[in-house]
């Protein structure tokens, strides 16, 4: 199983790391769907028991997953900007798409427990599902109008030198990839790691009920993204992103001081996954606010290896 899972991270951090340079010189169009022709073929092998092959499987699946946390939302940022639309609605759209993408997730666990039964048949079509909602997420991103980034290279020049200019040279951004690898490792570490703490010394527990209850408490992190950011929030506070990091880690500080009931560790859990839903939206905004989007690929991919390497490291040991 670490072998595995050393597989899956080894493609984050290397292959997934050059995938965001790629996504921003290809545009996030054609990234996204790539990223449902990844899904596409997972979805494709799974569906047949003689090309099922976990490491072939969860390599695809980590690199689908290290795509999936940029393409989209660059391509968001250039349909605002094609718009016209202001940064308090782009911003709005950020903690949206946190929100959905945790009822996504709840309503694939449901989806998937109504198409599971006893004989072997039912286990296939989970993944069949999925293949049909990826080539029609392919066939509807094609008939979607292109998009082209070019125009920043033709400013500032190559990429390389613009990376340079605006990632590696600027403090601000540096503390964001920082920030957001710090998010990375530590969401990481806890989906190896929540089950394993939970059931310790053998105990019983549903975790087919808790795991939804982590999902919505990341809802609710998101929600609470408008009341603390914008001219209008009734808490409007820039140091709210601060206090969410901190609420996350001495929410995991607890859980790896002492043993804790079932009770109190789902309580820790959710705060965590609370702060994480409030972290991620905040993070996409200085994101807009101090990276060219041109660029916003290459240094979220920069972030998912820095986060990555510490666990890989981890698991081949």
């Amino acid at each position: 199983m670490a072998a595995r899972l050393a597989a899956a991270t080894a493609a984050v951090l290397f292959l997934g790391g050059a995938s965001g340079v790629v996504s921003d010189k290809l545009g996030p169009q054609n990234a996204c769907i790539f990223y449902w022709m990844l899904q596409l073929a997972v979805g494709a092998l799974k569906s047949f028991s003689g090309l099922r092959c976990a490491w072939v499987n969860n390599f695809i699946l980590a690199l689908a997953s290290s795509m999936f946390s940029f393409c989209f939302e660059t391509w968001i940022v250039l349909e605002h900007e094609k718009q016209g639309q202001n940064q308090d609605s782009l911003f709005d759209t950020f903690w949206l798409m946190t929100f959905f993408e945790s009822i996504s997730l709840v309503g694939s666990q449901g989806i998937t427990n109504l198409l599971l039964d006893d004989d072997n048949k039912g286990i296939l079509l989970p993944y069949t599902f999925a293949a049909l909602v990826s080539v029609i997420g392919i066939l509807y991103i094609r008939k979607a109008p292109s998009i082209s980034t070019a125009h920043h290279a033709s400013v500032i020049g190559s990429y390389q030198k613009s990376f340079f200019a605006h990632v590696l040279r600027d403090k601000r951004v540096l503390i964001l990839v920082l920030a957001q690898a710090s998010v990375q490792f530590s969401v990481s570490a806890f989906w190896f790691l929540w089950a394993p703490t939970i059931v310790a010394d053998g105990r019983d527990a549903p975790l087919s009920l808790i795991y939804p209850c982590f999902l919505v408490s990341r809802m609710l992190g998101s929600a609470a993204v408008p009341w603390f950011y914008g001219a209008m929030a009734p808490f409007q506070n820039e140091d709210s992103l601060t206090t969410a990091y901190i609420a996350a880690g001495l929410a995991l500080s607890v859980v790896a001081y002492d043993y804790q009931e079932i009770g109190t560790l789902v309580i820790l859990f959710c705060i965590f996954h609370a702060s994480v839903g409030f972290i991620l939206p905040s993070l996409a905004r200085f994101r807009t606010m101090y990276l060219p989007n041109e660029l916003r690929g290459g240094m979220m991919s920069f972030s998912l290896a820095l986060g990555n390497a510490p666990m890989f490291i981890f698991l081949i040991q």
